[in-house]
């Protein structure tokens, strides 16, 4: 392909090829009750002092050096890590709401009277915004 032309062309005979999308199963998507959870618990970090070993020849030096740093170092890391727990947790607040969001879309698309139902989604997601 070397016009554009040809490339729509192209993509309109693979668009009139492909199966209807509302034929299509959804994606998988995570279960609401157990991973929203966990992600909200992953999203807080808890830096943990035992974690810290090291597997050399030499691993107790270098684990006590390694513990003396993180000592020395502890108010920088406490709030690098709050900050990004912070970023975290709204990060995963967000993904929370979009999966609410995504589950009303999907309950106005099923329902028999669906212009009706999304339409005041619609309308409803409008004032919020404003």
């Amino acid at each position: 392909m070397r016009e554009p032309r040809e490339a729509l062309e192209a993509a309109r005979r693979a668009a009139a090829a492909a199966p209807d999308a509302a034929t299509e199963p959804l994606p998988p998507r995570l279960e609401r009750p157990a991973e929203m959870r966990q992600l909200m618990e992953w999203a807080i970090i808890e830096p943990d002092l035992v974690e810290v070993y090291s597997t050399r020849r030499l691993g107790r030096p270098i684990t006590a050096f390694k513990r003396l740093l993180i000592r020395l170092l502890y108010q920088y890391l406490g709030q690098m890590s709050a900050q990004q727990s912070r970023f975290n947790a709204h990060m995963a607040v967000h993904a929370i709401r979009l999966e609410e969001r995504m589950d009303e879309l999907e309950k106005a698309v099923a329902a028999p009277s669906g212009s009706t139902a999304c339409s005041a989604s619609h309308r409803r997601a409008g004032n919020e915004s404003a």
